[in-house]
């Protein structure tokens, strides 16, 4: 797998509703835009805020809305059973290929984190996309622990990695690069994890926006250096917004909001509102920088 991963926002409407029709119409730009891979209940997806039964129907609404590319379903439990459970239930709608975080709450050490993703495995006989996320979960897998997993587990064949040392990155890429694809986890450092070696990078952007796919066509097809910078220094200035508590969740949903593609930017608790957490000044920035890259990308296509 190259390319760049839609982790897609989970929408919900003013009452924290799944807003299953705003995700249609997410799916369905990302499908137009020439997204290859939807990732539905990531981080951005707000997976840990969702119901076993909300996570199928999401998993089951973007297969639906999808004709084409593939899907990887977020599975992320605290428990392997939940993530056995969900992975079966997603093999009957007819999605395949899960993705996984270490569990993020008891977190035992390097012998329980085998254990776990090894019952993972043997519950599940979907393709598995390890997702490592030490900043969220506060559970680090060491670039040795996976070189150990790849080596164990024959269902593990994509690896996306979001940890910020780009040394353990790098290394990461060393061990296990030419035998699994290794996807950057960070957006905001998508170019620099192609220099880095990564097949490819995920976006939460692309709820709303081909600018990250216009960053990897330039850098990986076209060979385009001077033009993938300048789109790259683009999604910097929008991420730059980005300062707890506001997420990629709040961003990325208001620019879905603002291109049309749903009804509501509301977030479940515990993320709070955007308008709570940003003053007047900065929404209106944030709108702005929004707005010019839908802009950008309109008249680059046109």
């Amino acid at each position: 797998m190259d390319g760049v991963f839609l982790t897609n926002v989970t929408p919900f409407t003013k009452t924290l509703e799944l807003d299953l029709e705003g995700l249609k119409r997410i799916v369905e730009f990302a499908q137009n835009s020439g997204y290859k891979y939807i990732v539905p209940l990531g981080t951005a997806g707000e997976f840990s805020s969702l119901t076993v039964e909300e996570k199928v129907r999401v998993v089951d609404h973007v297969r639906r809305a999808l004709s084409k590319g593939e899907i990887i379903a977020g599975a992320s439990s605290t428990s392997f059973l939940e993530t056995g459970e969900l992975c079966k239930k997603y093999k009957e709608i007819g999605v395949d290929k899960i993705m996984v975080l270490p569990p993020y709450y008891l977190k035992g050490n390097e012998k329980g984190l085998m254990e776990y993703f090894f019952k993972v495995a043997e519950l599940c006989d979907s393709t598995m996309v390890l997702y490592n996320n030490p900043s969220s979960t506060g559970v680090d897998l060491s670039p040795q622990l996976i070189k150990r997993l790849n080596d164990m587990i024959p269902s593990f064949r994509v690896l996306k990695e979001a940890r910020y040392n780009v040394v353990e990155f790098k290394e990461v890429v060393r061990l296990v690069g030419d035998k699994i694809d290794v996807i950057d986890g960070l957006e905001e450092r998508a170019l620099l994890g192609l220099v880095l070696g990564a097949k490819g990078f995920t976006t939460s952007m692309g709820s709303f926006s081909s600018l990250p796919l216009m960053i990897y066509e330039s850098y990986e097809k076209k060979r385009n250096i001077d033009t993938a910078i300048r789109l790259y220094d683009l999604l910097l200035e929008y991420r730059s917004f980005i300062k707890l508590p506001l997420t990629m969740s709040h961003l990325a949903k208001l620019g879905a909001w603002l291109r049309g593609l749903i009804s509501s930017y509301a977030t479940r608790p515990p993320l709070p509102n955007l308008d709570d957490v940003v003053s007047e000044d900065v929404k209106r920035k944030m709108i702005e920088k929004i707005n010019q890259i839908i802009s950008f990308e309109k008249n680059t296509i046109e």
